[in-house]
């Protein structure tokens, strides 16, 4: 029997995509040459109001992954259906990404070491560390949700909340302490083990873990996460208003202490305890916003969100690409406009360009293999799958 859809989902899929390309246009503008400091204030707000895209993300898998979820839950298919729909086409983007950045030299061993390496961490481009850290999850969701519906099955709701409320701020008070996890994993020098808390410690999911789990709970019970989205709206909105000016005024003051040099945000990022405050309140935020969108947005917002949700993930892999096709019209267009024209012409060319470039992959044979989306005759039938099963790509 097939559950009824998410709607909101479908929505936040959509705007969380529109965010990261926002992040990632920001990210281009801030290093460009003649930014003034009003510039980089403008960058600042930007990007604390597109900071809910990986959190978003990373929830709506688990929330997916456990409203979907069934007693006859088989890894082998599970992870198999994972490789095939999400890990393959990032395989693919590498290589393509590898290829037009010249990253490594295929006629010697060491190049072909270096792209295996690529394929494991994600580092062929910026944006593909996101893969990786997600795709744990999946290779680990046995022992999520052996611990996760464990736990629900043995305590009264009221305690499961107290519970998650509880691992929350065990998560707030990890992430307080992730340079002294890094140091201490470090020391240990396993093999793999310690590089993910070294080196590749912004892609290691335990530090997005709990993004996932308030994902596995809203799924388990949907209706009383509605819920508490209504009844809470006065805690949640509160929360993220302040949080969004305290961590604002944190940017804005490393932009005035940098004094003209490189705009960075380094104050900003996604792996400290008042972020981590931040956008998990966001993610309540932002689905509230979903929920009005579904309510009161209106058919073609509805529509065109949707839409963007189906295609992210194939687009999500392509976007760097058609943002660089957007500096290419900023550079001979609109070289001397403010800095808001120019972060909102190369968001808004990327955006059009990834998402028709994944639709138009997606009409191919292969297209799977690029989007994530079976292609031909198949596309229509997995487009009525998703609408009515929504899937946890992306």
């Amino acid at each position: 029997m097939r559950k009824e859809r998410i709607l909101e989902i479908e929505r936040l899929r959509g705007l969380a995509f529109l965010a990261v390309v926002l992040q990632h246009s920001i990210a281009h503008y801030s290093v460009a040459s003649g930014m003034t400091m009003n510039d980089g204030i403008l960058m600042a707000v930007l990007l604390m109001a597109s900071k809910f895209a990986v959190p978003v993300f990373i929830f709506i898998t688990g929330m997916v992954l456990f409203y979907n979820d069934s007693d006859r839950f088989q890894y082998g298919i599970f992870i198999k259906k994972r490789i095939s729909d999400i890990y393959i086409p990032f395989a693919i983007w590498t290589i393509i990404h590898v290829v037009i950045n010249h990253s490594i030299q295929f006629g010697s061993l060491e190049g072909w070491t270096d792209l295996g390496r690529m394929l494991i961490t994600g580092k062929a481009s910026t944006h593909l560390w996101y893969i990786i850290m997600l795709f744990q999850f999946y290779l680990l969701y046995p022992v999520y949700r052996s611990l996760i519906q464990g736990i629900v099955k043995r305590l009264k709701p009221r305690m499961n909340i107290l519970l998650l409320v509880a691992v929350g701020i065990l998560f707030i008070v990890m992430t307080a302490n992730i340079s002294d996890i890094g140091r201490w994993m470090g020391n240990l020098q396993i093999p793999v083990w310690s590089d993910l808390f070294t080196t590749y410690a912004d892609r290691n999911a335990l530090y997005f873990s709990f993004y996932f789990i308030l994902g596995a709970a809203a799924g388990m019970n949907p209706q009383v996460w509605t819920t508490w989205i209504s009844r809470a709206r006065p805690l949640y909105w509160t929360l993220f208003c302040f949080m969004f000016g305290f961590l604002l005024l944190k940017g804005i003051q490393e932009i005035r202490l940098a004094e003209g040099e490189r705009i960075t945000f380094y104050s900003l990022s996604l792996l400290s305890p008042w972020m981590a405050v931040f956008l998990i309140s966001s993610i309540f935020a932002m689905y509230d916003v979903a929920r009005w969108i579904c309510l009161k947005g209106g058919r073609r917002l509805n529509v065109l969100l949707s839409s963007i949700g189906l295609y992210s993930f194939g687009a999500y892999l392509m976007h760097l690409l058609t943002l660089r096709i957007s500096y290419v019209v900023d550079e001979s267009m609109l070289i001397g406009a403010p800095s808001w024209i120019r972060i909102t012409s190369s968001w808004v060319i990327s955006v059009l360009l990834a998402y028709l470039g994944a639709r138009l992959f997606s009409l191919l044979p292969f297209g799977k293999w690029l989007t994530g989306v079976p292609g031909g005759r198949s596309l229509k039938q997995a487009t009525t799958k998703r609408e009515s099963n929504t899937t946890a790509q992306m």
